[in-house]
């Protein structure tokens, strides 16, 4: 990232994360409510077990990319930088639950489905929905491989959703990819790269 792009504060983060969960899960509900749209949610144990299955392939993923891939490991730890290093261990929790619940019932649950419901199918709906969260995820030029990354993982939930059936799966995959990035840059298990 440029050097024009500073840390946030602590509370600047928590702020920005509540306001984007709760403005994405006003746009879901609206689109839920409006577009009339069944969303494949329910509580069940085994979903969450899937979910926590394919978060750690992820994370696993995710950890192979960073290792692998020199320009994602410079946009990764920029971004982490920005974003996980004025984090206290406490905020950790909301770093996963809030983008987690938000951003799934937003990508993978309104948006696919009105994608799935097209023309698309599913094939069009789980490439589209993932390559849109992609582009949340780009924050600048020199972040495109975070942003390309992004996409990848949107595509691979959507499969999640799809091979599942639940939205719960990859909310809680979600969830714990962001709470296994951000406690292994916060343990400094990913060193930096200038």
């Amino acid at each position: 990232m440029s050097a024009k792009m500073q840390p946030c504060t602590r509370q600047q983060i928590l702020i920005g994360m509540g306001l984007t969960s709760l403005i994405l899960a006003l746009i879901a509900g609206l689109w839920i409510w409006l577009g009339s749209l069944r969303v494949p949610f329910c509580w069940d144990p085994l979903a969450v077990a899937w979910g926590a299955a394919l978060g750690l392939g992820v994370a696993l993923l995710s950890g192979g990319a960073y290792w692998l891939w020199p320009a994602y490991r410079r946009a990764a730890s920029a971004y982490l930088h920005l974003v996980a290093d004025p984090l206290q261990w406490r905020d950790i929790f909301w770093v996963g639950v809030l983008p987690g619940w938000s951003e799934e019932w937003l990508f993978r649950g309104v948006l696919m489905a009105a994608l799935v419901a097209s023309p698309l199918g599913w094939t069009g709906g789980i490439l589209l929905s993932g390559l849109l969260f992609g582009v949340l995820h780009w924050l600048e030029w020199q972040g495109w491989p975070y942003a390309v990354w992004a996409s990848a993982v949107g595509i691979l939930l959507g499969l999640g959703v799809w091979l599942s059936g639940n939205l719960l799966v990859t909310i809680v995959a979600h969830t714990l990819v962001n709470w296994i990035g951000v406690c292994l840059w916060k343990c400094s298990a990913l060193p930096a790269e200038s």
